[in-house]
């Protein structure tokens, strides 16, 4: 379990790292990202709309507690980088290197969590289910 979530947190670290300076690089670059997303067919005002939920989605995968929420989270994510990845390859920008490397980063966090999920219900299953030793009187 230990191995399980230091993979995880590595992958969601890196994972993090890279939605942080995406947002980031929105917000300071803001000039050469309105120019790419007017490249790729977008409104401007989709910068903010993205960011922020990007921002929403992260702080859901690091803080939720709940499967459901998360599930949607790593939805969300996985159509952004793919969408994103299209966009790019219908423009013929060859620009979506990336959302590869988000969509792999993503996918093994996927996994891992996956993984600790199924070790903890195993874990608290194991807990329950043992025998106990009553003395008789």
């Amino acid at each position: 379990m230990k191995t399980t979530q230091l993979y995880y947190r590595i992958a969601l670290s890196l994972f993090s790292l890279a939605i942080i300076y995406a947002v980031a690089n929105s917000f300071f670059n803001y000039e050469a990202v309105v120019t790419k997303f007017a490249e790729l067919g977008y409104p401007s005002y989709l910068i903010f709309v993205l960011g922020a939920a990007q921002l929403l989605g992260l702080t859901t995968l690091v803080f939720s507690k709940s499967n459901w929420i998360r599930e949607w989270a790593f939805a969300g994510f996985f159509l952004n980088f793919v969408f994103g990845i299209i966009a790019h390859l219908m423009i013929k920008d060859g620009n979506g290197a990336s959302a590869v490397f988000c969509i792999i980063a993503l996918y093994v966090t996927y996994v891992q969590n996956k993984r600790l999920t199924e070790q903890s219900k195993i874990t608290s299953k194991d807990i329950y289910t043992q025998p106990t030793l009553k003395t008789v009187a």
